[in-house]
């Protein structure tokens, strides 16, 4: 049986996308766990993974799984193909076939997977719509020609340019040419996951309440306390909140009394009528329950990770 081990190119930084994309949640566990072990489950291995923004982050993230790593360190510097270059000549030694992929593409399916894997071609690659996409399965001598391409055009151009007959798949999965390059994207391929029967991805949600003889300050007493500055209003503020100007009211009064000062100023009459604002100790109590929120979901994040990264399914 052919050996088929895989390329995992996740050393590029996406300057499109705010969070780390390897990283982000993936149905049970990350997107760069997720294909771990999609790859896994398949039978490639040796699995290389290579890495180059955040390297230290991503390589402990993933050093339980048993897959090896190459660093880009000029990965500023380079194009993604000189990474799929230094992976494919890495493991080419050890494999008959080598699979490629990005590691921003975690919405194709296993089956897409064991379909690839089970031609025997040169070359294949997924075609979706009428456009190609991943995973890309190679024999190991078309991998070493293509390793010796000098043009500027990247796989696809060194794909073409080889002269080796290629293997489309067509196949029935948006995944295949799905990669996730802005959050608005990312978004829209959790939703169409979720749409296909594999969940969303869970994760931790922080909420922090403040006592002092009883609980009296949360979430929703810090969203009011904000709108009360916003608008000058408690009236206008329960409403933005979607409470009643009564309830909202006693919560305020409530965490002055457990407090022992003053969180707002009231007044009434005059020009403009009667109008409401936060303390200087207000302020400070909005200011400095917010801040700890920030710095407990961080934490929090890093735990989750720590603790569910592993995925829950078997």
């Amino acid at each position: 049986m052919a050996r088929i081990g895989a390329v995992v190119v996740a050393a590029g930084l996406s300057s499109r996308m705010k969070s780390f994309k390897p990283l982000l949640p993936f149905e049970d566990t990350t997107i760069a766990k997720h294909i771990v072990q999609m790859l896994k489950r398949n039978g490639a291995d040796p699995i290389l993974m290579v890495t180059g923004y955040r390297a230290d982050e991503l390589e402990s993230h993933l050093a339980q799984t048993g897959i090896r790593f190459l660093r880009n360190e000029r990965y500023k510097e380079t194009q993604m193909f000189d990474s799929v270059r230094m992976g494919i000549e890495a493991i080419i030694d050890e494999c008959d076939k080598i699979m490629l992929m990005p590691v921003d593409t975690p919405a194709i399916r296993q089956k897409t997977f064991s379909q690839v894997m089970k031609i025997d071609a040169d070359m294949v690659r997924t075609v979706y719509g009428g456009e190609p996409g991943h995973p890309i399965l190679l024999k190991k001598e078309v991998a070493r020609k293509l390793c010796g391409y000098q043009g500027d055009r990247g796989l696809r151009g060194a794909m073409e340019e080889s002269g080796i007959s290629i293997t489309n798949l067509i196949v029935d999965d948006k995944g295949v040419n799905w990669d996730v390059d802005t959050q608005a994207e990312y978004e829209e391929m959790i939703d169409w996951n979720f749409r296909q029967g594999e969940g969303y991805p869970i994760h931790p949600i922080v909420r922090i309440d403040l006592a002092a003889g009883e609980v009296f300050y949360g979430p929703v007493t810090a969203r009011l306390m904000e709108n009360v500055e916003r608008t000058g209003s408690i009236q206008e503020a329960c409403s933005q909140v979607g409470l009643s100007y009564s309830k909202g009211s006693r919560m305020l009064k409530g965490a002055e009394k457990q407090l022992g000062f003053r969180i707002l100023e009231r007044w009434t009459g005059g020009t403009g009528g009667g109008g409401s604002r936060l303390t200087a100790e207000g302020k400070r109590l909005l200011s400095c329950y917010y801040a700890m929120e920030e710095e407990m979901q961080n934490h929090m994040t890093a735990v989750f990770q720590k603790c569910f990264s592993n995925g829950l399914r078997e």
